[in-house]
């Protein structure tokens, strides 16, 4: 009994309190400090309840502080963390601070800054925590059970002195209005974006997120996530978890193939706890990962009447809305749209339904439904909300100098080098160290990982975690050409280097390319390159990489001054090349889908339609040959594949009006060969030299008049007139011939080394 009459004084002695503060004490301390001038530049970001700056500020806030002219200062006043009396203490020091600032910046509800009467110097912005307009808040839920009555709510207003109110889309404009009791000023809230959104646009955060959750929760390596993000139930002081999904059942569905994050609101003190059984598939996630590293990772996202589902529907995947007390919180709370109809994905009251519609996501997810989800709540979040913030409230100056920090524009690199990337564990560490050291910083790192099985893309996201330079892609096994491709699409250098995760790099590499292009004002520059030998760990130089008797003593060069030697100079490799990115953009330069030689038509296109190719003749790469891994071991498997890249490189040359047919017939014949001779089994073998013979001379367009090669000569006119049989003859043939030579060689240097000793011993004894 003395229990819950004392619990009823101290509420009583509450409501005194905060009456009074509100009322007298709070404006009279404001009204008091704001006598002094307003410090010029002075922001204060506040924050209700949170220590740490929360993701609603975090873009904004990192954004203006690239600007010098502004004075940041975050400030949280920790309310229901902490005693009454230090959040008293809180909301004094804050309202003393923002008496003499020019900025405020909130991110929620706020009687603090609403019980003033804020000087005209100073501007308030509400960023708001959330996007679109879902459950109902603010003044909308007057008289319901949620809320208070509509005259406690105007009594002590919590949007008062609000310059600026940003929102996701003009669709949602009106809830907040309603919400924060703009009607006698709605142009205060303006469809210019959220600024915690731009995050979902950037590929380097991106990369950091999926890192994050990996590093959080290793289990997720190799498995699909479901995240279940739920909104809280209760008035906020007493906030509870919904503990109505049977995980347990979940987990013997769907373990095998999934993971469950389960991240509960912030408001849930104490959440449900998950079945120890269940410890391998389900993971409370609420206190290790933000519930923006979750949104980028997830497969799948179930919640109920979360505001998440509107920043979820920017990356377009499925969505599950477990409603299980749809009806009570409807009397509870409200929605602003009709819960059926706004919702962009199935909704379902009992676990089975949600597991039965996961067992089936691939055939009944409608993304079309996402998507006008997406384009009428979130069409003014697309990347670019901070900018057009910063613009609308500090200036175009100030934008410009914030711009520095702006995640797309940190400063433009000077070369993009992009990585493809597919079970390259064993040598990635060290191509991504040579790439990071590069003595030419100004870089940035793309690596784009092709459906990888091993720990590749581990190791990636570990990398780009550290290194802000790097970006991580993924994608499904579409081989190399395809991954370069996709490096492409987002690259920002001036130049493109495409560089293999199974090779390394001289640290100069980069550094000497960019100078000798800048130099030359080359579209191309070639360099030389090592070949190592897996199988017996030999280095050796490799000749075929830069030709010196087939580069022009005057740099740099093009099809016009060297058409005869223009394809074969080099080889048809890519990683031996830096590119200017905005003639290969202009020439409309892209790589092949194939599984093998998916780079050829890349580099002859790019050397033939140049208009100035240099050269470094420096050994700047280290090629691995004979090891599993490499992109040249699948020919068995695809042996048409170099044929159709032949062909096809041919007809896109003819197409653009530059064919150099000397060159490019002793260039095709040369590779064409070489694939032959490393194909191990005769089906492969007829297969490519069969469809050779079928497509015949013009359709290749390798002339065997224009060879320089009398063994090539010799193998294209018997398979031209003879057949396939004869064809592989003469290859037979020649290959006999090389090995013979390679005898004599290796015995003519044998004899060399017992000359060398003899002539050793003697001198010994004369000595």
């Amino acid at each position: 009994m003395l229990q819950r009459v004392k619990k009823k004084v101290l509420a009583v002695g509450k409501r005194w309190a905060k009456e009074f503060l509100l009322s007298w004490y709070y404006p009279r301390l404001y009204r008091k400090t704001a006598k002094q001038p307003v410090v010029p530049g002075k922001t204060i970001f506040l924050d209700n309840k949170e220590s740490e700056l929360p993701d609603s500020f975090q873009v904004l806030y990192d954004r203006l502080s690239y600007v010098p002219e502004l004075q940041l200062e975050f400030m949280t006043l920790r309310e229901t963390r902490v005693r009454f009396m230090q959040f008293f203490k809180n909301c004094v020091a804050f309202l003393r601070e923002a008496a003499t600032a020019e900025y405020l910046v909130l991110n929620d509800a706020s009687n603090i800054v609403s019980c003033v009467q804020l000087r005209p110097e100073t501007t308030a912005i509400q960023l708001w925590h959330g996007c679109g307009a879902f459950k109902k808040w603010g003044m909308s839920t007057a008289d319901l059970i949620f809320g208070g009555s509509r005259e406690q709510l105007l009594k002590h207003p919590y949007y008062r002195n609000l310059s600026l109110v940003t929102v996701s889309s003009s669709e949602v404009c009106w809830a907040y209005v309603e919400a924060m009791v703009l009607e006698d000023q709605p142009s205060t809230v303006r469809p210019i974006g959220v600024s915690r959104t731009d995050v979902f646009f950037d590929q380097k955060y991106l990369s950091r997120s999926r890192w994050h959750v990996y590093k959080a929760v290793p289990e997720v390596r190799g498995k699909k996530i479901i995240v279940y993000a739920p909104t809280f139930r209760g008035r906020v002081a007493k906030a509870q978890g919904p503990d109505e999904l049977d995980i347990p059942a979940m987990k013997a569905a769907l373990g095998d193939e999934y993971v469950l994050l389960v991240k509960h609101h912030p408001f849930v003190k104490k959440p449900p706890e998950i079945d120890p059984d269940c410890a391998d598939f389900a993971f409370d996630v609420s206190h290790t990962l933000s519930i923006n590293e979750l949104i980028c990772c997830a497969d799948i996202c179930i919640s109920d009447y979360s505001s998440l589902v509107f920043e979820y529907s920017l990356f377009e995947r499925p969505m599950i809305f477990f409603a299980f007390d749809k009806a009570d919180y409807d009397d509870w709370r409200g929605f602003y749209y009709d819960y059926e109809a706004l919702t962009p994905g199935p909704v379902f009251t009992t676990t089975k339904e949600v597991i039965d519609y996961i067992e089936h996501v691939d055939e009944r997810f409608d993304r079309a439904e996402v998507v006008a989800f997406k384009e009428k709540f979130m069409s003014a979040c697309d990347g670019h909300a901070t900018d057009r913030i910063i613009e609308t409230v500090f200036g175009k100056a100030v934008l410009e100098a914030s711009r520095a920090g702006a995640w797309d524009n940190v400063a433009d690199p000077l070369v993009s080098v992009i990585v493809p990337v597919c079970n390259a564990e064993t040598h990635l560490r060290q191509c991504l160290d040579c790439i990071a050291g590069q003595t030419l910083e100004a870089i940035e790192i793309i690596c784009v990982d092709d459906g990888s099985t091993d720990s590749s893309l581990d190791i990636l996201y570990e990398y780009a975690a550290r290194d802000p330079r790097m970006t991580v892609l993924t994608q499904d096994r579409r081989f190399a050409g395809v991954a370069r491709n996709e490096g492409m699409r987002l690259a920002r250098g001036k130049y493109l280097a495409f560089w293999d995760s199974d090779d390394y790099f001289a640290l100069d590499a980069l550094q000497k390319l960019y100078g000798k292009c800048e130099s030359d004002g080359a579209d191309v520059c070639v360099c030389g390159a090592r070949q190592l030998f897996c199988d017996t760990g030999r280095i050796v130089h490799g000749k075929m990489y830069v030709v010196g008797r087939m580069v022009p003593d005057e740099l740099p060069f093009n099809i016009d001054t060297t058409p005869d030697t223009i394809l074969n100079f080099t080889t048809m490799t890519v990683w031996n090349k830096l590119f200017n990115r905005e003639f290969v953009e202009r020439r409309n330069l892209r790589f092949a889908a194939s599984r093998s030689n998916n780079d050829v038509q890349f580099v002859v296109c790019a050397l033939c339609t140049a208009d100035a190719i240099t050269v470094v003749p420096d050994d700047l790469v280290t090629y691995r040959r004979n090891q599993g891994v490499a992109l040249t071991n699948s020919l068995g498997r695809t042996p048409l594949d170099p044929v159709k890249t032949w062909i096809a490189t041919k007809d896109e040359l003819m197409e653009r009006g530059v064919f150099p047919a000397a060159s490019f017939s002793n260039r095709a014949a040369s590779s064409l060969t070489y694939m032959l001779r490393n194909i191990r089994d005769y089906e492969g073998f007829a297969a490519a030299a069969g469809y050779m013979r079928e497509v015949g001379a013009d359709g290749l367009g390798i002339r065997v008049d224009d060879l320089t090669s009398n063994w090539q000569k010799a193998f294209f006119r018997a398979l031209y007139d003879e057949g396939v049989n004869e064809a592989l003859a003469v290859m037979m043939h020649e290959s006999y011939l090389r090995m013979l030579s390679h005898e004599a060689k290796v015995a003519e240097l044998q004899d060399e080394v017992k000359r060398l000793k003899a002539a050793q011993k003697d001198a010994k004894a004369k000595a």
